[in-house]
């Protein structure tokens, strides 16, 4: 299933998730955000809506660090010519190259990865946030993983279950459990071998059971 069909499920089944945990309008409405989004994190595990959402593009940043690096050593090589050899020739000199270096191999997957490294200093920053550390080490785990493993079976509804009640301890908002946990079991459904769109189904019971469903 498409990731624009799973954040549709997604918001739905978080806006009802949410409206019965509080029955009122605001209430729906965050458990609507919260299972959107939610209904599209299992697929951080692959080049997808959810992936691409909260990452740069690969072309973007291979520009970003080949501007970086041209930048670092043209000013170097300047520098050396106008006030000739420095002590940070080799340190700047290598940061430079290693930009250019960088910006050859980078892939989508590794911004993703960055992207999960920047959510943990983030989580450091807000008073060392369990439940943002967890989420930025969920999205660095998905960026490993190949597509409809782990993130795609109960251990991962688990581990997302688990990052949803430390961010309710820090943050509680009235449905954020039931509707993030609605929003992720909907994807799995969604993706079962049930669906005759779906060739492919979940290994539910992974690392135990490599079995689709």
């Amino acid at each position: 299933m498409k990731g624009t069909s799973h954040l549709f499920v997604g918001t739905a089944v978080g806006a009802i998730a949410g409206y019965a945990v509080q029955p009122d309008i605001r209430t729906a409405l965050i458990g609507a955000a919260v299972g959107g989004i939610s209904g599209v994190v299992p697929d951080l595990d692959t080049n997808g809506l959810a992936s691409n959402s909260i990452t740069l593009s690969k072309k973007v940043s291979k520009w970003l660090m080949e501007t970086a690096g041209m930048v670092i050593l043209l000013t170097l090589i300047y520098q050396t010519v106008i006030y000739g050899l420095s002590s940070d020739i080799y340190l700047y000199g290598g940061i430079g190259l290693l930009l250019l270096i960088v910006s050859r191999l980078i892939t989508q997957r590794r911004m993703l990865t960055i992207t999960g490294i920047l959510v943990m200093l983030l989580g450091l920053v807000l008073d060392q946030s369990p439940g943002v550390l967890l989420a930025g080490s969920y999205i660095i785990i998905a960026s490993f993983l190949p597509h409809r493993s782990y993130t795609h079976s109960i251990l991962g509804i688990v581990f997302y279950v688990y990052i949803l009640k430390q961010l309710y301890a820090q943050w509680p908002v009235d449905g954020l459990i039931a509707a993030g946990t609605a929003g992720y079991i909907s994807h799995l459904f969604a993706d079962m071998k049930l669906l005759p769109v779906n060739r492919r189904g979940v290994k539910w019971f992974l690392p135990l059971w490599k079995r689709e469903f």
